[in-house]
């Protein structure tokens, strides 16, 4: 029996629509995977049903849920939200109020869903257990709470009107890998636990394979494939489906690159704590140690990976190596120089670049795309105006993008093309060192490919030295020579990624290997 029918939904704006006459079911107790690339619509869906809708947005089609139509009247939908239908939403450090206490925040949507009953402490703690968390963090606020534990919050809040129907929008896309799968455990045995309906929304196959057993594939607002899992991703017949199947293997071809030669850069006793603020003046706390004496080697035209999950100090690490920190003890030696991270010398600051993480985030929203880009060459004293317009053309192309896009503002480029124009950027002063941070960690699984092909062409075309940050460990099989696994500032392991991967030695990695989700599907020739 159907717990959710959608028939014929449509959400336009300003008369363009972004969900075209999308039609689907959800039965009781049911697991239902929405996949897509950003701007596909899987969130405007979720939106539609929960009432949550910008102002502006057009609606038609059907929602009934438990064979009543959804009330178009706000005050009735509220009764349904939370109560009968809950969502935890992508990013939860913006879902979650940050002047509250992360327990008075689950107890007001108890109350909101008319299930604060008795003692509300008590009943908060139990969700707390409930979705993996210590009682005691019900009294921290968001910022003292990692990743993995904000988005526990928001899955205890979701479960705090014992509804139906949980919709969950892209839980997982932020996470490193073992934070990921003990998310998605957690999902999947509350699902199981309390019967409930899922609505599972990402651009993550594996995620979705894990926990869904039906699943529709959704492509510029139109529904291209949907049916049982089995038959969706080891049989797909839609080939925007074999695409997204085929760009989930991360297979970049291997290029020609530059012979791997001396060191180039060399960390020794690398350490960087972090005061805290002290509880009273009475309590002082001690100093976060976020690198514990690091040590290690890049050399000359190689690529190494740097993982770990997430407070590790792999970001720490990557802002003291480009000059944005400074060590609090310990030195860097780069081409003979020797500084401490801050005091970066000016003529190596051409040569050591980073890519950040977020591709939308690292860009100035005032700036045009080419400002933005041709920034760094304040970097270039001497150099003459008409050779820098020429090399700001030439890294655009290099990336593979058009000239013609310069003169755009950030917000107008999909994920995908903020990320080549970043890449573009840290190109732009001919670095020797490129540092990249998750490059591709927010990128679509069908852009994912493109940007890794792009690293290895680049790296080849320019005999590039990598510093690849990241958890995505499909990706570190393709771009790294070597690899080092990091864990509470320091290095617990290294080896090439056959030896780390494939036969790991320190606990820690071999938990990372066991967090990885399996490949989905039958990927086809196309």
């Amino acid at each position: 029996m159907a717990l959710l029918k959608v028939d014929e939904l449509t959400v336009r704006f300003g008369g363009t629509p972004v969900l075209d006459a999308v039609s689907f079911e959800i039965g009781k107790g049911q697991r239902f995977g929405v996949i897509g690339e950003s701007g596909s619509g899987k969130t405007m869906s979720a939106l539609a049903i929960m009432g949550l809708l910008p102002e502006d947005a057009e609606l038609s089609g059907t929602l009934i849920f438990d064979r009543e139509p959804l009330p178009a009247d706000e005050e009735a939908r509220a009764k349904l939200r939370g109560k009968r239908i809950a969502m935890v939403f992508q990013e939860p450090m913006t879902s979650l109020n940050p002047l509250e206490k992360a327990g008075a925040q689950v107890a007001e949507a108890m109350h909101l869903a008319g299930q604060a009953q008795g003692d509300p402490r008590a009943d908060v703690e139990r969700l707390f257990v409930e979705v993996g968390l210590e009682p005691g963090h019900a009294a921290r606020y968001p910022h003292e709470l990692s990743g993995g534990q904000r988005q526990r919050v928001m899955i205890a809040m979701a479960l705090a009107g014992k509804p139906d129907l949980l919709i969950c929008d892209e839980p997982t896309s932020a996470l490193d890998l073992i934070t990921q799968r003990k998310v998605i455990d957690l999902i999947d045995r509350i699902c199981s636990d309390r019967g409930m309906a899922l609505m599972f929304i990402s651009h993550d196959l594996k995620a979705v394979a894990a926990l869904c057993t039906k699943i529709m594939v959704v492509r510029r607002g139109k529904v291209v494939e949907m049916g049982d899992k089995l038959d969706v991703l080891g049989h797909p017949k839609h080939d925007y489906t074999k695409l997204l199947l085929a760009a989930g293997r991360h297979r970049a071809r291997t290029l020609m690159r530059a012979p791997i030669s001396g060191d180039m850069l060399v960390a020794r006793d690398l350490t960087k704590r972090f005061r805290q603020p002290d509880v009273s003046i009475f309590e002082p706390r001690p100093p976060l140690t976020a690198l514990d004496g690091v040590n290690f080697t890049i050399r000359s035209g190689e690529s190494l990976a740097l993982v770990g999950p997430s407070g590790s100090g792999k970001s720490t690490l990557a802002r003291i190596i480009v000059g944005l920190d400074r060590a609090t003890k310990g030195e860097l030696e780069f081409d003979h120089q020797v500084y401490h991270g801050t005091d970066l010398p000016r003529t190596l600051r051409r040569d050591i670049s980073l890519v950040f993480q977020d591709p939308f985030g690292s860009f100035n929203p005032r700036l045009t795309i080419g400002e933005s880009v041709a920034e760094p060459l304040r970097l270039e004293q001497g150099a003459e105006f008409d050779e820098l317009g020429r090399r700001i053309v030439e890294v655009v192309q290099a990336v593979g993008l058009s000239p013609d896009m310069l003169n755009r503002f950030p917000h107008e480029f999909s994920g995908g093309q903020r990320q080549r124009f970043a890449i573009a950027r840290a190109l732009i002063t001919r670095p020797r060192l490129v540092v990249l941070d998750e490059p591709v960690s927010a990128l679509d699984v069908s852009v994912r490919g493109e940007v890794l092909v792009l690293l290895n062409r680049l790296r080849a075309d320019y005999g590039l030295t990598f510093l690849v940050i990241s958890h995505d460990l499909d990706m570190v099989r393709i771009v790294a020579d070597r690899v080092m696994v990091m864990d509470k500032g320091r290095i617990i392991e290294t080896g090439t990624p056959a030896q780390l991967l494939d036969k790991p030695q320190e606990p820690l990695t071999k938990e990372l290997i066991a967090a990885s989700l399996p490949d989905v599907g039958i990927v086809p020739v196309l």
